[in-house]
């Protein structure tokens, strides 16, 4: 079983797709009344939305509504009805709220998350190509008080959620799964690598989507790719993460199949072949032309240290990172969606990498991000910088 969880601004539009247009089985309701349409309880949260409007007019909620979406296997929900698809939201919402709860605790007094005068509903959905059932839950942020829920760290929450039901009834955990996965897919990109007679990106991700894989590309302003995400069904998995020792990213790549095609002993290309009788005089003039060439095309090091200056809200933060770390996290990030442009993220991860939390937030807002972090952030003394990068 797998659990995802974010706050979302289209209410209505996910309400629409959720109850697949008033075609799809409602599992459970509360706060919205008796035989309400879907549509019609989405108008019921908007009514508290604009019920407490002034309350929030210094700071409006961009988004009202929490979207999950749950997910056991078939093998786990062979033979259920619609009464134990019910007693498994209601133990999920319970566990959910445990975990949601517990951070509120730590940060800002328990709480701050309350589903009891929480307008939700949720509803069966069936896979349309693999036929695996699963459910949509929404959830209300401002509830019939006027309180609004926290949605920090909320994906996280749904995670461990999953987690603790997964123990509790024996089922597989999402975390060996997506090991699997991960082995799967490294092994197509390693035998795709060893098919192709000669290195090109375009062939490389055309093979993978004809495995049946989505890539999703990072690229910069000047069209430069800088990473890469392979996606399988709903799972996700940025190149950084797979293969061997990073073997498997854009600036390796190459590399790595270079590796998978070495050149046989013994095989001399042709244009190598020198006639015998000038080797030595030509030996002469190559060593002597090497020693010439070394000083004049040398090309500078790359310098240790990656140095910028970043400009937010009139305030200018100065960002030095080791160059080995800067190049490991433009690798590594991956931008949500196309409209947030690939240097934004980057700019929040330097930001954040040089401990300005404040800064890195509110470009992450000003760019479609949200929430807060947690009061721990920060490098331990321990820790690798390539790691925490």
């Amino acid at each position: 079983m797998i659990a995802k969880a974010r706050s979302i601004s289209h209410g209505s539009a996910m309400t629409n797709y959720a109850t697949k247009h008033n075609r799809t089985d409602m599992v459970l309701t509360r706060k919205l009344g008796d035989g309400l349409t879907p549509l019609a309880m989405w108008g019921a949260m908007e009514t508290i939305h604009l019920k407490y409007t002034p309350k929030f007019r210094r700071k409006p909620v961009e988004k009202p509504t929490l979207r999950m979406e749950i997910s056991p296997s078939l093998d786990e929900t062979k033979g259920w009805t619609l009464n134990d698809w019910y007693q498994y939201a209601l133990r999920f919402l319970d566990e959910f709220k445990k975990a949601a709860q517990t951070k509120d605790g730590k940060k800002k007094g328990f709480g701050k998350f309350n589903l009891d005068k929480a307008q939700f509903f949720a509803c069966l959905h069936f896979d349309a190509k693999s036929g695996i059932p699963h459910l949509h839950i929404l959830i209300n942020r401002i509830d019939l008080d006027g309180n609004l829920m926290n949605d920090s760290f909320i994906g996280d929450s749904a995670v461990k959620a999953a987690h603790a039901i997964n123990v509790e009834r024996g089922w597989e955990l999402p975390e060996d799964i997506h090991k699997a996965h991960q082995k799967e897919i490294t092994e197509v990109c390693y035998n795709i690598l060893r098919g192709m007679a000669n290195y090109d990106w375009n062939d490389y991700k055309h093979n993978l989507e004809n495995c049946g894989y989505k890539v999703h590309e990072q690229r910069d302003k000047q069209g430069v790719l800088h990473g890469y995400t392979i996606l399988r069904g709903n799972s996700r998995f940025k190149s950084s993460t797979l293969g061997k020792g990073r073997n498997l990213t854009v600036p390796k790549l190459e590399g790595t199949w270079k590796k998978l095609h070495p050149v046989a002993p013994g095989v001399v290309k042709p244009n190598s072949i020198v006639d015998t009788s000038q080797t030595t005089e030509r030996k002469s003039l190559t060593e002597h032309n090497s020693t010439r060439q070394s000083v004049v095309q040398s090309k500078p090091e790359m310098p240790s240290v990656f140095r910028k200056i970043l400009s937010v809200d009139g305030k200018n933060y100065s960002i030095a990172i080791p160059t080995e770390a800067y190049m490991a996290m433009k690798e590594a990030i991956e931008s949500p969606d196309k409209s947030v442009p690939f240097e934004n993220v980057l700019n929040v991860a330097m930001l954040l990498f040089m401990n300005y939390v404040d800064a890195a937030t509110t470009v992450s807002e000003s760019c479609g991000g949200g929430g807060s972090t947690s009061s721990n952030w920060g490098k331990d003394d321990d820790e690798d910088e390539r790691e925490r990068t």
